[in-house]
């Protein structure tokens, strides 16, 4: 059985439903009177719910806060069946807090608890000790920009990778491309990748973008996944092959959380000894389910039918 971790940014996503029958005495803002509550994993630690989602094992290293809200994300991996290999750091757990009127499905308020922390080299090492006892078959970074990447912290899992035969694939935030060259795959979204080449928005359509696809890979030495909208997405392989895979259109409720979605499903499939195009499918299809769905959502084998 192949082995997944899942490692980087994670946090805490509360939902606070209501109703906004009265007007509020106190300020010209509404008064949400609150019916339901509602907490849920996000970023990294969705992306590994959505591994689990799918009854695969899977490992979430992640920096967390010594807090209580450590205890509400400790709980919640338990329940969905996810390993958490907790690294403490000295700021607060992030978490964001979305205040939402039920009636309208409108969000009133976003209140975000964050702080931006590079990682300690004590927690560099205990990664490091982690990914040796695990020896995973797939390390799946999701990168929000919330820890502070380092070149040490990227130097040894791609020294890990090489020593263990161990596929590494990234969802990244343009500003930290340059760590992640010579991994298997990244994935960014179409406006991601114009932001990496440094280019302006451009039509999304093939003639225009083709050359910048053989450049980055040519540059990178990577596969790349570019997702361009939830109804397809362009695979460029390091053999500069280039595949363009549509979903099926759908009506679209939420695209949150909906790329999370994605590359779990694309590294669950390759895990299960997919080939890359078809793992790109697959995931495609995730995606295009998932946006189904209300809010941060994941997916299940029977909705995928495998």
């Amino acid at each position: 059985m192949s082995k997944i971790v899942v490692i980087w940014d994670a946090m805490l996503d509360e939902y606070i439903y209501g109703n906004t029958d009265r007007k509020n005495p106190e300020s010209p803002m509404p008064l949400l009177n609150v019916e339901k509550e509602e907490i849920k994993l996000w970023w990294a630690s969705n992306v590994a719910h959505n591994i689990a989602s799918l009854d695969e094992w899977v490992n979430l290293i992640c920096l967390i806060g010594n807090d209580e809200n450590w205890k509400v994300f400790s709980n919640l991996c338990e329940k969905e069946n996810i390993n958490l290999l907790s690294l403490l750091m000295s700021s607060p757990t992030i978490a964001k807090k979305r205040f939402l009127d039920s009636q309208y499905k409108q969000q009133l308020l976003r209140v975000d608890y964050e702080k931006k922390e590079r990682i300690s080299e004590e927690n560099i090492s205990k990664a490091e000790k982690i990914l040796e006892e695990i020896r995973p078959d797939y390390i799946l970074i999701s990168d929000y920009n919330k820890w502070i990447i380092t070149d040490k912290m990227m130097d040894m899992v791609k020294v890990f990778s090489e020593k263990n035969w161990c596929n590494i694939l990234a969802d990244i935030k343009p500003q930290n491309l340059d760590l992640f060259k010579w991994i298997f795959l990244i994935k960014p979204n179409f406006k991601e990748f114009c932001e990496m080449m440094n280019i302006q928005w451009i039509e999304n359509n093939d003639e225009n973008i083709s050359k910048y696809w053989t450049e980055f890979v040519k540059e990178f030495w990577v596969n790349l996944v570019v997702t361009r909208g939830w109804k397809w997405s362009t695979l460029i392989t390091k053999d500069l092959n280039v595949y363009h895979i549509p979903s099926e259109e759908r009506k679209v409720f939420d695209v949150t959380g909906a790329w999370d979605t994605y590359i779990a499903t694309l590294t669950y499939a390759l895990s299960k000894w997919y080939e890359l195009t078809e793992a790109v499918k697959l995931a495609n299809t995730a995606s295009w389910i998932v946006v189904w769905k209300v809010w941060t959502a994941s997916i299940s084998k029977e909705e995928l039918w495998i």
